[in-house]
């Protein structure tokens, strides 16, 4: 095949790449990258007797979405084990499916629901119990947690546990009552614990998990991400991803942060990290990064529904930056408070190397809470920002410290647009939120929340065409790839997508129903749909 000739042309659609081609329908696609975009005549000048055709009917092809802050390689580890309750509308359904779960597992197995869910999907208005997941799995402790907020626990996990009396530790709910425990709990440290309970799954389940995982956010539409590392990733975490890759399983494109995940350690298990990689290192599909989320845990302000003190640790935390601006690693630091980014900003104010923070792309995920003097030195200094839509699941538990009127403006988007911070979307998925991206698509459009707080308010919306960006070639920004990735130019990388409702005109409250027909990474199809 000549090297113009495309293996792969699809025609007839309804191009966008920042906002509408008119007058451009079909893109060419060879050798894993874009040929050319144009009209079907102008792309079919690159058909050859080996080229596929694929008439996609007037749908939206747009380039492939990219989660630039998600949790996936620590969600594949126990994909086929967790039940998830992502987008159920209804309790009884839910219900089900933890039976479901129960069915054919010996009675030890716990059943897990890790995050991803809010009380205010499912229709039915009465409280999830004890109760319910008693009569679910009667036989089986089970432990459905919500954000990193709480979890809900049946009677068998209580007993396991030890939690069912009166020496119940503190954060065991008890009825006011009947001095019994209702089976809710409530703090990090009782959700970690329950955690280590949930049984490992072995190192080939984990791979198949991650296989399972990856095809799934194929099947939103989404090409790539950045993941995020987090609490409990060791370098042992990364092996399945990595084997499942060097398999030839190459249909997502993973940027990998790494970071700290025990206390007390923080610089020794950095210092492991840049010993084992490099950022760059990899290949096109898997590659690392940087590092993040965490740097230190002691400045780590959890889901901001506190306030926290993070100012003794500006030193630390500049100590720990300028190792890394000097080996050339870039930095995502988690941080939502307004006090929090302060105090991250100050730590990077003292290394000194303001105009490496830059040249390197030092990110603030999550930022719900920064004000103006913070955006303003965000700018000044060209730190970007990673922001998701776990406001729109944690809003009404932050409005006892926070205030209605900053939750409704939490986080302050277009601000952050019009200052020209550069910015990319994520779910934070699968804990915090569902690893949809048309949920956070919807809510960055519409405003409204998931949780039942108040929308936020209309001048810190996105139009549809802002926040498709920013889930593209603003998401490529933060892994230095704008240039050959979020895009549909020629050259660029061929992570396209055809969806199933055109997300400029449908109803808003429809967004988050889209999903892709067909999912293209590197040229080859990874996802379709029976239309084809």
């Amino acid at each position: 095949m000549a090297s113009n000739a495309a293996d792969l042309i699809l025609l007839s659609g309804k191009l966008w790449d920042g906002k509408e081609l008119r007058g451009r329908q079909a893109i060419a696609v060879g050798a894993g990258r874009i040929l050319a975009i144009g009209t079907n005549r102008e792309a079919q000048k690159h058909q050859s007797d080996l080229t596929k055709l694929i008439d996609v009917g007037g749908r939206t092809v747009m380039p492939g979405l990219i989660d630039s802050h998600i949790h996936a390689v620590r969600a594949g580890l126990r994909w086929n084990s967790d039940v998830r309750w992502d987008g159920l509308s209804s309790r009884t359904d839910a219900l089900a499916l933890v039976a479901r779960a129960a069915d054919g597992r010996d009675p030890d197995q716990w059943i897990a629901v890790v995050g991803g869910w809010n009380p205010h999907q499912f229709t039915e208005s009465r409280p999830l119990s004890r109760r319910d997941l008693d009569e679910a799995a009667p036989k089986h402790p089970v432990f459905i947690q919500r954000n990193y907020i709480e979890a809900m626990l049946n009677t068998p996990a209580l007993e396991i546990l030890g939690w069912s009396g009166s020496g119940a530790p503190d954060w065991v709910e008890s009825d006011p009552d009947t001095g019994v425990p209702t089976g809710r709990v409530s703090g990090v440290v009782a959700l970690q614990q329950l955690k280590e309970r949930l049984t490992t799954p072995g190192f080939e389940e984990q791979v198949e998990g991650t296989r399972a995982m990856l095809r799934e956010l194929n099947r939103f539409g989404l090409t790539g991400a950045i993941d995020a590392g987090g609490f409990g990733m060791d370098p042992e975490a990364y092996h399945p991803i990595t084997e499942l890759y060097q398999r030839g399983e190459q249909g997502f494109r993973t940027r990998l942060l790494v970071g700290a995940s025990r206390p007390g350690t923080e610089t020794s298990q950095l210092e492991e990290w840049m010993r084992l990689v490099s950022p760059g290192s990899g290949d096109e599909y898997l590659r690392y990064l940087g590092a993040g989320e965490i740097l230190l845990l002691d400045a780590h302000d959890m889901e901001g529904l506190k306030p926290r003190d993070i100012t003794g640790q500006v030193t630390r935390l500049a100590e720990l930056s300028r190792r890394l601006i000097e080996a050339g690693w870039p930095v995502h630091i988690h941080a939502i408070l307004d006090d929090s980014i302060s105090s991250v900003l100050d730590a990077w104010e003292q290394t000194g190397r303001l105009s490496d923070l830059a040249e390197l792309r030092y990110t603030i995920t999550h930022a719900d809470q920064i004000g103006h003097d913070n955006l303003m030195r965000a700018r000044d200094s060209g730190v970007g920002v990673t922001i998701q839509n776990g406001m729109a699941f944690r809003g009404g538990d932050s409005i006892s410290t926070w205030g209605e009127d900053r939750v409704r403006r939490s986080p302050p988007l277009r601000s952050m647009l019009d200052l020209g911070i550069p910015l990319g979307a994520g779910t934070d998925g699968t804990v915090v939120c569902p690893f949809n991206p048309w949920v956070c698509i919807e809510w960055m459009v519409s405003g409204e929340s998931a949780d039942g707080s108040p929308s936020r308010v209309e001048e810190q919306r996105l139009s549809r065409d802002e926040a498709l960006r920013l889930y593209t070639s603003g998401s490529a920004w933060f892994s230095f790839e704008e240039a050959s990735r979020g895009n549909l130019e020629a050259g660029s990388h061929a992570d396209i997508v055809v969806l199933s409702g055109d997300p400029l005109t449908v109803p808003v409250h429809e967004i988050s129903r889209i999903e892709s027909v067909l999912t293209i990474v590197g040229g080859e199809e990874v996802h379709s749909a029976p239309w084809l």
